[in-house]
């Protein structure tokens, strides 16, 4: 029983990081922004995820209008 609790325990922090990473992509996408807007948050999001800088700033620029 412990190790099912611990299978799930990383099934759910593996799917909630690979949602985080996501969410500037998906704002983007929900908010109507141009495909030239969304490869730029795509980009920036992937590139510069590593220093949490690069993220908040596709998080940033996929969500203004």
């Amino acid at each position: 029983m412990p190790d099912i609790i611990l299978i799930l325990k990383y099934i759910l922090a593996i799917a909630l990081t690979g949602a985080i990473i996501l969410a500037p992509a998906w704002i983007a996408r929900q908010t109507g922004r141009s495909k030239n807007d969304m490869i730029l948050v795509r980009l920036g999001s992937w590139l510069f995820l590593w220093t949490g800088i690069g993220w908040l700033w596709s998080l940033f620029w996929s969500a203004k209008k």
